[in-house]
């Protein structure tokens, strides 16, 4: 599949970038640069036919592994390698997509050259006076983050028609912080470079693995996860801070047919303001594969 990646240097996150948190950033990045009726017309246009599908993040030439039926493996130490194997690099991807599992015996993160691995960690922060602007006196806080590790991440877009914005806006999201805590600076990324490449995927495939968070669809091998998402903007401070939960496929599922997930509604109870729906972009990120 022929997109256009950019590669992204990040910090400490509270959640590694998803595509459905970007695209929901993006957002906000139109209604704060093109007003109400700007949005309202990007997300017709989402809701029919859009303009670009985008992935969630990964560490740049990996790509998440698919989760296709396990080859049997006897030996404790192997299975247990092949267990922790999370991301594939660009050259194993095509062969696994191709081969199936049984290519991971012969890759080289089975052998010691594995992906960047996602380190979880904790972040000490004072307190801050309201009153004063100094820090608090025996006011600490912990807070759980991810590092990512000094390497880049890549985010994949396939366009669909053209959307010349995405690089300022995808540079200006990144100044202020995606995702929970931006306000305490978790989440700034820098866009350090964008080039138009080729994605692996298997010729006449059977399946489809995902490169984003969609909707469980159809027949397949699917890792879920309920999501609990937070209103971004000016919404963060509504009374109701909190999407409406569901159900959805991670990033590396597998499907026999491409979902047929767009937009979902996930409004919650009280709505943060009259009149306005809350949408989650759950469009899958296909590439071939055969099973």
């Amino acid at each position: 599949m022929r997109v256009k990646a950019f590669h992204l240097a990040l910090g400490s996150v509270s959640a590694p970038p998803s595509a459905s948190t970007l695209w929901g950033h993006l957002a906000w990045w139109v209604r704060y640069t093109q007003g109400e009726d700007g949005l309202r017309v990007w997300l017709q246009e989402f809701q029919n036919d859009p303009p670009f599908l985008i992935s969630s993040a990964f560490p740049r030439g990996y790509l998440p592994r698919p989760l296709l039926p396990p080859v049997q493996v006897q030996d404790t130490v192997k299975r247990k390698k092949l267990k922790g194997l999370r991301f594939l690099s660009f050259g194993t991807f095509a062969r696994v997509v191709r081969e199936g599992e049984q290519a991971l015996l012969e890759s080289p993160e089975l052998e010691g050259d594995r992906a960047p691995r996602i380190k979880v960690a904790t972040q000490t922060r004072v307190g801050i006076s309201r009153a004063t602007g100094t820090a608090q006196e025996g006011i600490l806080f912990n807070d759980r983050v991810y590092w990512l590790g000094q390497g880049e991440w890549s985010v994949y877009v396939q366009l669909r028609r053209e959307a010349g914005y995405l690089e300022e806006a995808l540079q200006q999201i990144g100044t202020f912080g995606y995702g929970g805590k931006a306000s305490v600076g978790l989440g700034r990324f820098e866009v350090v470079d964008v080039q138009e490449m080729e994605l692996p995927e298997a010729e006449n495939p059977t399946h489809y693995v995902t490169l984003a968070p969609t909707l469980p669809e159809g027949e397949g091998f699917f890792a879920l996860e309920t999501y609990w998402g937070r209103l971004g903007g000016h919404y963060a401070q509504a009374e109701t801070p909190f999407k409406r939960p569901y159900l959805r496929a991670k990033e590396g599922s597998v499907f026999r047919q491409v979902p047929g997930a767009k937009l979902l509604d996930v409004t919650p109870e009280p709505a943060p303001e009259d009149g306005v729906k809350v949408w989650e972009y759950l469009y899958s990120f296909p590439l071939g594969v055969r099973v």
